[in-house]
């Protein structure tokens, strides 16, 4: 209890803290669910929602889960982590033209199922493209530079109308002042004369998956094709991302018209997600329900769709015409006396290099401008040019 004095008034007032009142959440199921005719093993991912202050989702186990066909065959999936399920390897292949229910049996004795979807097939994508472009920042309003990239893909059989797509993207990390050296520790804490050890920490890769949704549809056009539909845009103020080696794998999906405006409403959701007064994700329902109480909330979607991949490579060559912002590593190189090097490396920095033969000093550098790992890992993604 918290009391306050008011002395001109010779009173003594007294608050006792408030605490509102709330109901205990009950989280709702969340299904992310997708086939295809892929060799890969497909995967279903089930989750139940979380409180508005709780970030992580709390994963669904235990469940028994299949896809059945139209026919009624059953193909089972297991469970490979908590909440995450994969059909059984060499168990399930999806079949284009097939029709296709996912099946779900909680821990708790609750029951649910997809309405049916059809595996659609995608079109080939025809290209996947950049084009360097100057914008505005809505950040700070200043121009920036960086590279917009573009796909376009079109269906000569007029029959798939609504596409999406997925991207994740990879890079390499040069940094300007790669570290080959390491300091001898002796036993009373001192460092002596620098060692070159042989591991070479400059150069390292990042990957990102992308969020956004990305829809569209020709339901309104003469033609079913889909020409310069922009899916990123890479600035050159993304860190290390567009100053060597840049790639990005891009997924494209068929949907039917239901998927489509489900994504849809996804879409104006994540949009405006953000406070209390925005619309919140539990006001989307996708195609999932409890077969005991249809009207139970249910999140997420179930999906088919053969999946279509292109991916392009970026080099700093190609975007040699675009401005790059000053690397702030070059700024932050410094000239240090031998006897102060101790002092410098409490401080964050590391030998970038030792300068002339006989020099008292050497050139020292933030740790993350000489080591990689600050910014990536060493492993070189299995598809990277030589």
């Amino acid at each position: 209890m918290t009391c306050t004095l008011l002395i001109g008034f010779d009173l003594i007032g007294c608050t006792e803290p408030f605490t509102p009142e709330s109901k205990a959440y009950k989280g709702v199921l969340v299904v992310d669910g997708f086939v295809s005719d892929a060799e890969a093993r497909s995967s279903i991912k089930l989750t139940r929602s979380s409180p508005i202050d709780v970030a992580i989702p709390t994963p669904e186990s235990n469940a028994i889960v299949s896809v059945i066909n139209k026919e009624g065959t059953s193909f089972e999936f297991e469970e490979t982590s908590p909440g995450v399920y994969q059909s059984i390897a060499g168990g399930f292949k999806g079949v284009v033209g097939q029709v296709y229910s996912l099946d779900v049996l909680t821990d708790n004795g609750n029951h649910y199922q997809s309405r049916p979807v059809l595996l659609k097939k995608s079109p080939p994508i025809d290209s996947v493209y950049f084009e360097p472009s100057v914008r505005l920042s809505d950040i700070d309003g200043d121009t920036i530079t960086g590279a917009a990239i573009f796909i376009d893909t079109h269906d000569d059989t007029n029959s798939t109308k609504y596409y999406r797509w997925e991207w994740e993207e990879d890079w390499e990390i040069r940094v300007p002042y790669p570290n080959t050296y390491d300091w001898i520790t002796y036993e009373d804490g001192k460092f002596g004369f620098p060692k070159e050890n042989g591991n070479q920490i400059g150069l390292c890769y990042n990957h990102e998956v992308g969020r956004n949704i990305h829809i569209a549809t020709t339901n309104q056009l003469s033609s079913d094709q889909v020409s310069k539909f922009e899916l990123n845009y890479v600035t050159t103020r993304d860190g290390y991302k567009l100053r060597s080696l840049y790639s990005i794998l891009v997924r494209q999906y068929a949907l039917d018209e239901e998927a489509f405006l489900y994504w849809s409403e996804l879409e104006k959701t994540s949009e405006t997600l953000g406070t209390l007064f925005d619309p919140q994700p539990y006001e989307l329902r996708g195609n999932v329900f409890n077969t005991d109480d249809p009207d139970e909330t249910v999140l997420g979607y179930f999906g088919a769709s053969t999946v279509e991949e292109k991916r392009l490579y970026i080099t700093r060559e190609q975007l040699k015409d675009i401005k790059y912002p000053t690397n702030p590593c070059s700024q932050d190189l410094l000239e240090v006396e031998y006897r102060y090097v101790y002092d410098h490396l409490e401080a964050g920095y590391v030998i970038a290099y030792l300068g002339d033969y006989g020099a008292i000093s050497l050139y020292m550098a933030p740790k993350d401008c000489c080591d990689c790992r600050f910014n990536g890992v060493l492993e070189k993604p299995d598809f990277w040019p030589l």
